[in-house]
C-alpha cells in the first residue's frame, strides 16, 4: 500500500515538473537579458521603438545565420503593427524633407539586373549620400546634379547597380550637405517579401499574382505603366502612369506616334522606417510596338 502510494506521489510530481517547465523556460528566457530576448520582450509589451533599437544591437554583433532568419522574421512581425512608423520617433532634419531607400529587381527578356535608389527632397546642395552595409562594405558614395521639384526643394535621386538583390540586414544611411551639415540613421531591411508581383502573361498583357494578404497599415502596392522612346540613342520616357488600385492588364490608349518603344510595368511596395520609406520595386521591361 505504502509503495504504491510513493509511485503515485512520484507520478503526480514528474507531471507537475512537466506543465512547469516550459513557464520557467520563458520566464529564464526573459531573464537572459541579451538584445535579441530584448526585442521579443519589447515588441510582446508593444514597445515597438525599443524592440527595433533591440534588433539593431543584434544585428552588430554579425549574428550567425540561424539568428540572422530569426531577426528577419521577427522585423516582418513587427510592421504589422502599423508598417514601421513607430520603429523611430525622431524626426528628419530640418533641411531634409523626404527620403525613401529603394530596393529594385528589374526584369528584362533573358537578363535579370539589381539597383539600389536613394531619393532625397532637400533644401540644401548635398556633398554626399552614402549607403553602407554593415559593417564597412560601401554600396553608394555620390551625388549627382539635382532637380528641381519647387522654389523651395531640390530632389536627389541616386541610383547604383548591384552584383545581387539587398538581402535582409543592417545598413546604414549617411548624408551630408555642402554646408557641412551631416546626418545619419541605421536602416534594418528584411528579406524581399513582396505580397504581389507582376509577369507577363502575353505578348502585350501583363498579370498581378497576390501571393498574400497585404499589411493593413501600409500603403497598397503602386503600379507604374510607362513607355520609353529612343532619343538620340537614349530611351527616354514618353508616356507613364501610375494606379493605386484596379490595375490594368494592357497599355490603355495614348497618343504617341506609330513606333517601337520599350515598356515597363512595375510594382512597388511602401513601408515606413520611423519617417524614412523603405520600398521594393519590381519591375519588367519588353519591346512594344504601336502599330495604328
Amino acid at each position: 500500500m505504502t509503495e504504491r502510494i510513493i509511485l503515485k506521489l512520484k507520478h503526480s510530481l514528474i507531471t507537475l515538473s512537466l506543465f512547469a517547465a516550459p513557464i520557467w523556460a520563458a520566464n529564464d528566457w526573459f531573464l537572459e537579458q541579451t538584445s535579441l530576448t530584448n526585442a521579443h520582450k519589447f515588441l510582446l509589451e508593444g514597445h515597438l521603438e525599443e524592440s527595433f533599437d533591440a534588433m539593431i544591437q543584434t544585428w552588430q554583433k554579425e549574428p550567425q545565420q540561424h539568428i540572422e532568419s530569426h531577426l528577419d522574421q521577427l522585423l516582418l512581425k513587427a510592421l504589422d503593427k502599423d508598417c514601421g512608423r513607430s520603429f523611430d520617433n525622431s524626426k528628419l532634419p530640418t533641411w531634409l524633407n523626404k527620403l525613401a531607400i529603394q530596393r529594385q529587381v528589374i526584369q528584362s527578356p533573358g537578363r535579370l539586373s539589381y539597383r539600389l535608389e536613394i531619393d532625397a527632397q532637400t533644401d540644401r546642395e548635398l556633398e554626399q549620400i552614402l549607403f553602407l552595409q554593415w559593417p564597412e562594405q560601401v554600396l553608394m558614395s555620390n551625388v549627382d546634379t539635382p532637380e528641381k521639384v519647387d522654389d523651395k526643394y531640390w530632389q536627389y535621386r541616386q541610383q547604383t547597380d548591384l552584383n545581387a538583390q539587398l538581402d535582409a540586414g543592417l545598413y546604414k544611411v549617411k548624408i551630408k550637405t555642402s554646408l557641412g551639415e551631416e546626418w545619419e540613421s541605421w536602416i534594418l531591411l528584411t528579406h524581399p517579401n513582396s505580397k504581389q508581383t507582376v509577369r507577363w502573361s502575353s505578348k502585350e498583357s501583363w498579370v498581378v499574382d497576390k501571393t498574400a494578404l497585404l499589411n493593413r497599415y501600409c500603403p497598397l502596392p503602386v503600379m507604374d505603366v510607362a513607355l520609353y522612346g529612343d532619343v538620340d540613342g537614349d530611351y527616354t520616357e514618353v508616356w507613364s502612369k501610375q494606379y493605386e488600385s484596379d490595375y490594368p492588364s494592357q497599355v490603355p490608349k495614348t497618343q504617341l506616334p506609330i513606333d517601337r518603344y520599350l515598356l515597363g510595368v512595375s510594382i512597388t511596395h511602401k513601408r515606413w522606417q520611423g519617417a524614412i520609406a523603405i520600398e521594393d520595386k519590381q519591375v519588367i521591361n519588353k519591346a512594344f510596338d504601336i502599330s495604328e
